[in-house]
């Protein structure tokens, strides 16, 4: 078996491709065959099954725990979220960069959320605002803020958007939970969303469309606030 896999340079990776169609067949949460049960099944030795379960892992795919071995992991992006951070350590890209990507995506999402969304969605969209009005200036306010966002971006009936979005948000919330200048928008945040769960509550694209990029265009402005720069803030305050 271990020679229909591939070389033996490859076999980690051939078996992780094989496991990776099962395993998309499963449900989260299931367990996977034993260390051993998949070593005699495939003809490869256990040091092999270890790497194969060290891919999966870094594909999001499984979980490994003692006791347990692996087990289906749910995918919500944490892995894409670790690679902004990285890149933004290493200076490949910088917050405002990452807030301009979420602009591009998500005027584009607020759009096709008012066209698409349903009842469900917009109760679900107005409750998050009701949670984000009560809670300024409570630690519960930035997950009520972002909790919108990922709301439309599953109203925009497209789950492309909910799988890019979810790690950025989760991005967000480790800066924005350390950032002094976060809770200072807040009313600014309140009334934003407002405006666009109005305009997809209207079925307007055109207008949830100028609603969230009129939202996400002061965040880019207010970038240094909210990244907890606040001299940088002060100087581009002072220069314009």
């Amino acid at each position: 078996m271990a020679s229909e896999l591939g070389s033996r340079k490859r076999l980690p990776e051939v078996l992780a491709d094989t496991l990776q169609e099962e395993i998309l067949q499963l449900s989260v949460g299931d367990r996977l065959p034993t260390e051993p049960e998949l070593a005699e099944r495939f003809g490869v030795s256990r040091t092999v099954v270890r790497e194969t379960a060290r891919l999966l892992v870094q594909r999001g795919l499984v979980t490994v725990s003692p006791g347990r071995g692996m087990t289906v992991a749910e995918f919500d992006g944490r892995l894409i979220a670790d690679q902004y951070g990285l890149l933004l350590r290493l200076s490949e890209g910088s917050f405002e960069q990452l807030l301009e990507l979420r602009l591009v995506l998500e005027v584009e999402m607020a759009m096709f959320a008012a066209a698409r969304r349903t009842d469900e969605h917009l109760t679900a969209l107005r409750e998050a605002n009701r949670n984000l009005s009560s809670s300024i200036g409570t630690d519960t306010f930035l997950d009520a803020d972002l909790s919108f966002h990922e709301i439309l971006a599953q109203a925009s009936g497209n789950p492309f958007f909910s799988l890019v979005i979810r790690p950025v948000n989760s991005f967000l919330r480790k800066v924005y939970r350390t950032s002094p200048g976060y809770p200072s928008e807040a009313s600014h945040t309140v009334r934003e969303h407002e405006e666009i769960a109005d305009a997809i509550a209207a079925g307007d694209p055109s207008r949830a469309r100028f609603a969230c990029e009129n939202h996400l265009r002061r965040i880019m402005r207010h970038s240094d606030l909210l990244a907890g720069d606040a001299d940088k803030a002060a100087r581009k305050r002072a220069s314009g």
